[in-house]
């Protein structure tokens, strides 16, 4: 789902708005909570209308210069905490910005240290789905919930100009704050000098069901998918549509496993499937492994999609109220687009929902059906009070004409490809850029060229058309079998020996998948046991890839490891940069090449520096 009614309610909020609540000059002191940054609070009315009393003290932090070109940071969400995300994706992609701007970031109202809202119940909910914990949210925040949207940071992001003394800003939004930065530039254009928006949002779209995300899925899927999904899939999104169907009738039930060993079962539901996509924007190696695991579903072995679910719910987090707020998540409900007519009651908006729905195609939310959709943010929204209000009638302001350069991840889904190209078609003279192998927040992607080509904008200079692909690491070929006996022998090894070393050479196959989407240091293998690294240093402890065959051992550059198992010639093999050499059921076996698994002879794991964008 998304947010609309943008033009109606800004040109409403313009119209409406009172002076800004504070003229006294903004005194800077050091962050209580940020060493060598300077913050100020500037008080704003809660409602311009004047119909609700009180203020919201806005929490506004400067790095950089003190004066001249300045930049405004504004933060996703909405909820994100706008300092805090600030001093990190500035710290980490951008730190040159520091030496030419003055840099400015908030916490938007209702977040961080700007009046936080606080809705203890659905703050326990990480999906934002929980329909009477959304209930309860609304009426925690009371009348005030009408206050906390997009218009109102607007002219919250005006009063914090005019308390500057700026005539012009330079906007850098992600995710929300691109809907936040391009809203501003169409209520006051002569006050921005140029637009970077990093993973757009539409907000102009419509469409109540988001389905601009579904129509993405199938595409990432492929393009991920690595070596081209060859004896994998044909068709991984069809794959995934097919086994989504499949678990509506009867779901899948798999174990994964801990840095312990320890196993844990795990429900593969259509949620599940749903959930781990969306997270995956963050990490898209998790999604390059996704249509081996399905492929190996649909034939009734969970294990690898187990262990992706299992291992992606770390990303699912929202983390403290101070850094997410959960409760100016919920207030999109205010201005997002509903399935239902405005005055509807609460009791008959879901026979609404399903109408909608009804009338659209079977293949709308593919590879996902209608009960995913309303599953998702239509739940969170089904008993908000009074959604959707009637819009206002003025017209739509005008897109921007200043410099904008448009950041897209090939891979996103949250704020999918779609969008942005609607968005630069709207803008006149925008650059946009995609980037694959890229989910939602280019800049929070190291080895893209996002950054670089931030830079060159802010310089005058052409950005380039292109980035290259940024690989996941993710190799390629289908799940290893559950038993030994449908591995095919290594060639020039019959029998029990030629299979357990095939089941050796699929159980390092498996770590390279692990390693290439290790959010950790330690973990399970596919079907027990568990691996740890430390440094350069493997250890395994009866790791299983195929049932029946365990490998134990590690070491650094040359890994010697002790083969057991139910189903398996024992032995000790050693693995070097040549290969495999050693013996297995008594017998001499020397395996070189290919079979040799480079990343386990020098792990070395990239634990995600991951960005403060929920949602």
């Amino acid at each position: 789902m998304r947010r609309f009614f943008l033009g109606a309610l800004l040109a409403l909020a313009a119209l409406l708005a009172l002076p800004s609540a504070s003229h006294a000059a903004l005194q800077w002191r050091s962050c209580v909570d940020f060493e060598g940054v300077r913050c100020a609070t500037l008080d704003v009315p809660l409602d311009r209308t004047n119909t609700l009393p009180g203020t919201v003290p806005l929490r506004i932090a400067r790095i950089g210069k003190t004066s001249g070109k300045t930049m405004m940071y504004l933060s996703g969400g909405p909820g994100g905490a706008g300092v805090s995300e600030m001093l990190t994706v500035v710290g980490t992609a951008l730190p040159s910005l520091v030496e030419d701007y003055q840099l400015i970031g908030y916490d938007q109202r209702g977040t961080g240290r700007s009046g936080l809202l606080r809705c203890p119940r659905l703050e326990k909910d990480p999906h934002l789905r929980d329909t009477g914990a959304a209930e309860d949210c609304a009426n925690r925040i009371g009348p005030a919930r009408r206050f906390y949207t997009t218009p109102d940071s607007v002219q919250d992001m005006e009063a914090i100009r005019q308390q500057l003394g700026v005539e012009k800003l330079t906007l850098f939004g992600i995710s929300y704050g691109t809907e936040l930065a391009v809203a501003y530039a169409r209520t006051f254009p002569q006050h921005v000098e140029r637009l970077i928006l990093d993973s757009v949002v539409d907000y102009d779209d419509p469409d109540p069901f988001g389905t601009a995300m579904f129509r993405a899925m199938s595409p990432s899927l492929r393009s991920l998918c690595p070596s081209r999904c060859r004896n994998i899939s044909q068709d991984p999104g069809g794959d995934l549509g097919k086994l989504v169907a499949q678990l509506r009738t009867q779901p899948l039930r798999a174990f994964a496993y801990d840095s312990l060993g320890r196993s844990h079962r795990v429900s593969i539901t259509p949620t599940a499937l749903f959930d781990l996509m969306l997270v995956s924007d963050y990490l898209p190696g998790l999604r390059a492994s996704i249509p081996a695991g399905v492929e190996a579903a649909l034939r009734g072995d969970g294990a690898l999609l187990a262990r992706l679910i299992r291992d992606s719910r770390r990303l699912e987090g929202l983390g403290s109220p101070r850094d997410f707020s959960v409760a100016r998540y919920s207030t999109v409900c205010e201005t997002t687009p509903l399935p239902w007519p405005a005055g509807t009651p609460i009791a008959n908006r879901p026979d609404f929902v399903q109408q909608l729905v009804g009338t659209l195609a079977p293949t709308a939310f593919a590879p996902f059906d209608p009960a995913m959709v309303v599953e998702d943010e239509i739940n969170l929204c089904l008993r908000w009070p009074d959604v959707p209000r009637a819009p206002a009638t003025a017209p739509p302001s005008p897109y921007p004409t200043a410099p904008t350069l448009i950041l897209q991840g090939g891979e996103d889904l949250r704020t999918a490809p779609e969008w942005s190209a609607n968005v630069a078609a709207r803008i006149p003279g925008a650059y946009r850029i995609v980037i694959p192998g890229v989910g939602h927040s280019t800049v929070s992607e190291p080895r893209s060229c996002a950054a670089r080509a931030i830079t060159r904008f802010l310089d005058g200079k052409t950005p380039p058309k292109t980035c290259k692909r940024v690989p996941t690491g993710v190799p390629g070929g289908p799940v290893a079998p559950v038993a030994v006996s449908d591995l095919r022998p290594v060639p020039g090894y019959s029998g029990k020996v030629g299979r357990t070393l095939m089941g050796v050479i699929a159980t390092f196959a498996d770590l390279d998948r692990v390693f290439s989407t290790a959010l950790t240091t330690g973990g399970g293998g596919l079907r027990g046991g568990s691996w740890r690294v430390s440094g350069s240093r493997i250890s395994l402890r009866d790791y299983q890839a195929v049932t029946g065959v365990t490998v134990s051992g590690g070491g650094t550059r040359t890994l010697t490891f002790r083969i057991a198992g139910a189903q398996a010639a024992k032995g000790t093999l050693r693995l070097t940069r040549r290969g495999w050499t050693g013996t297995l059921g008594g017998k001499r076996v020397v395996v070189r090449g290919s079979a040799a698994s480079a990343s386990v002879l020098q792990p070395r794991l990239r634990l995600p520096e991951l960005p403060a964008l929920a949602r």
